[in-house]
């Protein structure tokens, strides 16, 4: 909304192509690579990583876009692409410490898996590790949230998917998660009630893939157990998450978050509201995220100057 807000302003439209009727667009923009198929210039907002989808680090079809915008600090480099980040409309942080917050950590994410076989950097994998020791070692001090986790972990390619529509046509006999509460409307209400969340990316040990997870549990007071990006300390100040790498077990990263004293506590929140104050979060703001978009797009179809 707000890139086409952006865009309205110098007389361009950003609908869906279903919306065009018989006309003709000027001009397309994907969110993630994909085949062209109109003769007009076209944009692409790479939202996701190559390995969960491939065609974002396909080369040869990202040079047949006028501009391609992406986190992704490889292909800028190759120049690619325009580097943005991932939006977020952010917020002032909450520094409440722990009384309104009874729950100790939570999880939200849906059941899913990579479309490749691919252990090394499978974040997806490694939140069913986390959730099965938090349900075997400390089930009153866990909460999982998100959708699917009605069925097995979901398993990467078709196999996955084939897997849980069988397991959904069957009577309901396991209960394969039984942290699970349900799929939610909206984090908020979950993330402030509790003082801690497990917040991984998709994969890890790129650089700059930082999605809006981690922004979602700043806003809510939460604090972060942060794991994926492997440079997310050149973008947001270590002291405002909590980095799984640092431990070398969850019984080690259990004993820390549940021996942390208020005081600790309250150091991490003051810290997140400091850092979402600053101009270095801004950088992920909805708003940076429009204009930069925006002014490349016209500026490369000639409506206005750069």
């Amino acid at each position: 909304m707000a890139l086409r807000n952006e865009l309205r302003l110098h007389g361009a439209d950003l609908l869906p192509l279903n919306h065009l009727g018989s006309r003709k667009p000027a001009f397309v923009v994907h969110v993630n690579a994909q085949p062209i198929q109109h003769e007009v210039p076209a944009f692409a907002i790479l939202t996701e990583c190559g390995l969960v989808h491939p065609a974002n680090v396909d080369e040869r079809l990202l040079r047949q876009y006028r501009v391609v915008f992406t986190w992704n600090p490889d292909l800028v480099e190759k120049g690619l692409a325009t580097q943005i980040h991932l939006a977020h409309p952010l917020g002032r942080g909450v520094v409440d410490g722990y009384g309104q917050r009874p729950q100790l950590l939570v999880m939200i994410a849906a059941n899913k898996a990579l479309p490749v076989w691919r252990r090394a950097q499978d974040l997806y994998r490694e939140r069913v590790r986390a959730i099965r020791w938090f349900e075997r070692h400390a089930p009153q001090d866990f909460a999982l949230y998100g959708r699917g986790w009605d069925v097995s972990p979901r398993l990467p390619a078709r196999l996955g998917g084939l897997i849980h529509r069988a397991e959904r046509m069957l009577p309901r006999i396991v209960r394969w998660f039984p942290s699970w509460r349900g799929a939610i409307p909206a984090k908020a209400p979950v993330l402030r009630h509790a003082r801690f969340s497990l917040v991984f990316e998709n994969v890890s040990g790129l650089r700059g893939y930082i999605t809006e997870k981690i922004f979602d549990a700043f806003c809510a007071g939460n604090v972060p157990v942060y794991w994926g990006a492997e440079d997310v300390t050149d973008y947001i100040p270590q002291d405002c998450f909590i980095d799984r790498r640092r431990f070398a077990s969850y019984a080690e990263l259990y004993h820390y978050l549940h021996a942390m004293p208020e005081a600790r506590y309250l150091t991490y929140q003051r810290s997140i509201a400091e850092f979402l104050e600053s101009e270095a979060a801004q950088r992920f703001s909805v708003q940076r995220f429009a204009r930069t978009v925006g002014d490349e797009i016209l500026s490369a179809l000639g409506l206005c100057s750069p």
